[in-house]
This record gives C-alpha cells, structure tokens and sequence, in this order.
C-alpha cells in the first residue's frame, strides 16, 4: 500500500508550501464587492389618524382573533385555514423548504468535496496498434482486465469570497422566505376573519330584505282591501304591487352575493361550498370587535413588524451579496486538489504498493477576456439590487399609506356607525309612538308599515356599517404587520 511518509524532496517541500498556503487563506480570507448595510429611512413620529404610541405586544395569532372578537366559528375557520389547508400557505411553507435547502447546496461549497470512483473493465488491444509495433509479439497481451480505484479530494480556497458571498445570498433569500410563510399566515387569517364577516353581513340582510318584502306584502293586502271598499284606486294597488316587486328584486342578489361569498371563504379554509354551508348555513350575528383601545404604535415598528418590508430587506440583502459573487468571478480561484487510488491488471496485486497511484497540488483558473461578460454581469446584478432597495422604499412608504388609511377608513366608519345607531334608536322610537297611535285608532296600518320600512332600510344601512368597521379592523390588523397591543 502507498506510504506517505515514504514521500521524500520535492514532494514534502510541496506539502509544505500548500500547508502554509491554506493556513494563509484561513488568517487572510477577504470578500470583494460591496458590503451590506440595512438601509435607514426617515419616518413620522407618528400616525396622523393615530391617539397612541405604544409599542406593541407578542401574542399568539389564534389568541389574537380569540380576544378581538370572541367567535369560536370564526376561531375554527382562521385555525382550520392556518393548520396547512389553505393552499397559500402550503405553497409558503415548500418556498421555505425549498430556500432551505438552497442554503445547504451553498454552504456545500465551503467545504472540500470527495469522491470515490472505480471500474472493472474487460479490455482488448488492435493487434494492427501502434502500441504492439513497437514490442516483439507477445509481451503484451492482447486483451487485459483492467482494476481500478480512485479517491478525488478538491477543496476551493475562496480568497476573494465568491462561495461565501453565495452563501451570503442564499441566507438572506431563505430569511426572506420566512418572511414570506409569516406574511401568508397574516393574509390567510385576514381573508379568512374579512370574508366570514361579508358572510355575516349579507345574512342579516337577507333577513331585513325578507322582513321588508313581508312588510309590502301587507300593504298590497291592505291596498287590494280599499281598491275593493271603493277607497284606493287602480293606480294605488298598482302603485304598491310594483314597491313589493322591488323589494323581491333585491332578495336574489343578496343570496347570490352569500353564496359566492362562502365559496371564496371555503377555498380559504381548504373546504367544499356544501361542507362549509352544512356549517354556517344557520344565521348569526356579526363578529364584532370587543370594546377595547387601539395601539397601533410608532411608524418605526413598522419596520420590525411588516413581514413584506422585512421580505424587501432580505431580498436587497440578497441582490447585495449576489454583487459580491459577480465581482469575485473577475479574480482567479483557487483549487487544492488532490487524486489518490490503486490501478492494476493483475487481481492479486490490486493493493500492493506499486499499484498505487496519488497527485497532489493547487490548481488555479484566472479569467483572462471573456467579451466583457463578467463585468456585464457585475452590472446585473448592482442593477437588481437597485431594483431591490426600490422595491424596499416603496414597501416601507406603502405600510405607512397602510397605517394611515386604514386608521381614517376605521375611525369615519365607527363615526358613521354611532350616528347611524343612534338615528335608528330614535326612529325605533317613533315607530313604538306609530304603533301606540295605531293601537288607539289614531292612524292607519299603512301609517304604521310605512315607519317600519324606514326602519328596515336604517336597519340595513346599519348592518353594512357594522360589517364595514369589523372589516376596516381587519385592514389595520394587516397593515400594521399583525396582532398589537390592545388595552
């Protein structure tokens, strides 16, 4: 067998030289290309449309849901959609998968590499070869059995970074897709809590709309009784049939709009239209937001908070690290490689020492002229990171339009809501003054059903109101990044 101390001269001097030439590589080992550094921005103080700072709060997302609303359906639905069902998020979870796996091939490269081979082949020589000419016949043998086994070492002396600013990139793409996986867990539960509640909205109005449609169907009873008694007219009758035909036509669209609106909550969910009807078909009130206080916190959080800023910053990180590895391809690389093994004819000889074969030594690749592709490519890549940083500002400069529009949109509907509560106690009130007025033959019925279908359109008006401020809730959830502090 080959004994390496048998190595003599040349050979341990080689040794030696390549020793110090990686001990050099690990003390000295240096990057080129530009450095990352996390960009600063300026931002507000503060929301305009904000009345606190306080900075917020880690809670679970399910206990979020389950302490904003308190709805067990609507906590199973955004659980049922969390635990893997919804397709979005099954594709966030292999992006991480996949990125994952990216950063082990990169770091893959940090390391020598080795390998085994060999072969057992049945060989046969021309006898016409040049090879056979030159010997007198039979000394060598026409066909042979040939014996081999190699070992190849190689291992890259990354001087000027080029695998570790791979690794760099693929690093900062893999945070970028947890990034991701957190900003789908965002969406889906949103989606999910949004479109449960437009169910719960169009479900209550269904039943104002079916209420009202009862309401005409007793005038045009009452019209038709006068038409008879000589005291309506033809037109009068005409007149109301035509309001109750109305009030039927809005009844199709508002099922309509349910139905479609399950359906979109059941791809959320990861569940048939009829399963999730099964469930839900029976009618309940709107979730609606416990009374408590909002802390959005300070615009700075948002950097902290939003997934798709920090999403952006990664991937800026990412287009930075690939400028590194483009401008380390114009330097030489490095190689240290090594080939060591048994090669022989004769089987009993397979590991003797003189069938061993071994080289050693450093290997170097210098780009000489490529036509300018290397520097093109260095030029890519900075023009991808300009793209990224872009894309990054705009991300940040979008959370903060988030932020504040949604804090407008919320407090004006929760205004609107107060005046529209408010303006339905006081017709309620004049409808149970109609009602008394009725009772003492002091006005008609038709008196009467005229109030309570002002009442069922304030009602309406009402009911989408609700909706509307758990929805605009909802926004401001997303566009602050998550659940926050609540006191």
């Amino acid at each position: 067998m080959l004994d390496l101390n048998d190595i003599q001269g040349d050979e341990e001097l080689l040794m030696k030289k390549i020793f110090y030439l990686i001990l050099f590589f690990i003390l000295t080992g240096c990057t080129v290309g530009p450095n990352y550094h996390a960009p600063i921005n300026q931002l507000p103080s503060h929301y305009s449309a904000s009345t606190t700072s306080k900075t917020f709060s880690s809670h679970k997302e399910t206990h979020f849901w389950n302490d904003s609303f308190n709805d067990p359906i609507l906590m199973n639905l955004i659980v049922q959609a969390l635990q893997g069902n919804n397709l979005d998020l099954q594709q966030a979870f292999a992006k991480i998968r996949q990125s994952r796996a990216e950063l082990g091939i990169a770091r893959a490269d940090l390391y020598p590499q080795l390998n085994a081979s060999g072969h057992l082949n049945r060989d046969r020589l021309s006898g016409n070869s040049e090879i056979l000419s030159a010997f007198p016949p039979g000394i060598i043998p026409l066909s042979y059995t040939d014996y081999n086994i190699r070992f190849d070492a190689s291992w890259e002396l990354d001087f000027f970074g080029h695998n570790r600013r791979s690794v760099e990139a693929a690093r900062a793409r893999f945070q970028s897709s947890i990034e991701s996986q957190y900003n789908a867990i965002i969406t889906v539960a949103a989606e999910v809590a949004r479109t449960y509640t437009q169910y719960r909205v169009y479900q209550q109005r269904i039943l104002i709309a079916k209420h009202t449609i009862d309401s005409y169907a007793k005038t045009v009873h009452l019209v038709r009784l006068q038409n008879k008694a000589g005291s309506a007219t033809g037109i009068d009758v005409s007149r109301v049939e035509s309001e109750l035909l109305s009030a039927k036509s809005a009844l199709p669209p508002l099922e309509a709009e349910a139905r479609a609106t399950l359906a979109a909550l059941a791809v959320l969910v990861g569940e048939t239209p009829e399963n999730l009807f099964s469930q839900l078909s029976e009618t309940a009130p709107i979730p609606i937001m416990n009374k408590r206080a909002i802390s959005v916190g300070l615009p700075s959080d948002l950097l902290q908070r939003r997934p798709d800023i920090k999403m952006a910053e990664r991937t800026l990180a990412a287009a930075t690290a690939d400028i590194g590895v483009a401008v380390a391809n114009e330097f030489p690389r490095f190689q240290l490689a090594g080939d060591l093994g048994y090669d022989t004819t004769k089987p009993g000889t397979y590991f003797h020492r003189a069938s061993a074969f071994w080289s050693v030594g450093p290997n170097v690749s210098v780009p000489i002229f490529q036509g300018y592709r290397l520097k093109n490519a260095v030029k890519a890549q900075e023009a991808a990171r300009d793209i990224a940083f872009a894309n990054y500002k705009q991300s940040v400069l979008q959370a903060l339009a988030d932020v504040e529009s949604s804090l407008i949109r919320y407090n004006r509907e929760r205004s609107k809501n107060k005046k529209l509560l408010a303006a339905y106690h006081k017709l309620q009130t004049v409808h149970n003054l109609v009602r008394l007025q009725y009772r003492d033959g002091q006005i008609s019925l038709m008196d009467v059903l005229d109030v309570e279908r002002q009442l069922d359109q304030l009602n309406d008006q009402y009911v989408q109101s609700v909706g509307q401020v758990t929805i605009d809730f909802i926004s401001l959830y997303k566009a602050v990044g998550g659940e926050w502090d609540c006191a």
